[in-house]
């Protein structure tokens, strides 16, 4: 052996051992923001049915015990501006949902449910048309995720 081989596997040694840690870094990073991204993924779903839980119970509100009287359900859509804490349902834990709803009549004049001139036999009846708007959030600090739906009801006065 010369004397110029001396000492070769080394460098060889030290340049893999580096290489190695480098691509140990890189997996580990790439690991820790796939596991961020599905947990963003999971919380963004979940504030999707927060949601839409919202929405359904603000629907049931409205429209229940009397969807026959207009008059009572423009004034609960009016005064509709609610929280609903959903801890308590399974798959729904650190989640909640805001809801609120808009009322107006065909002619794009927002409901008047104080005014009873508008549900009167005599005058020309416009149908209601309500907006429920329900934003889901659920989580919390750096895991957050919020979405917002809106649903659409009208109701006729018989």
């Amino acid at each position: 052996m010369g004397k110029y081989q001396r000492g070769f596997l080394i460098p060889l040694s030290i340049f893999i051992l580096v290489v190695m840690g480098i691509l140990a870094l890189v997996v580990a990073r790439t690991s820790e923001q796939s596991n961020r991204s599905f947990t963003q993924e999971l919380l963004s779903v979940q504030a999707f049915y927060a949601a839409e839980t919202g929405a359904q119970r603000a629907m049931q509100v409205l429209f229940f015990p009397d969807a026959t009287n207009r008059a009572a359900v423009d004034a609960r859509c009016v005064s509709l501006n609610q929280t609903y804490n959903l801890s308590g349902i399974d798959g729904l834990n650190l989640c909640s949902a805001q809801v609120n709803c808009q009322c107006t009549y065909a002619d794009a004049s927002n409901c008047a449910p104080s005014d009873s001139a508008n549900y009167s036999e005599t005058t020309t009846r416009q149908p209601s048309f309500y907006t429920v708007t329900s934003q889901g959030r659920c989580g919390a600090d750096t895991f957050l995720a919020e979405r917002r739906i809106q649903a659409g009801a009208y109701l006729e006065q018989e």
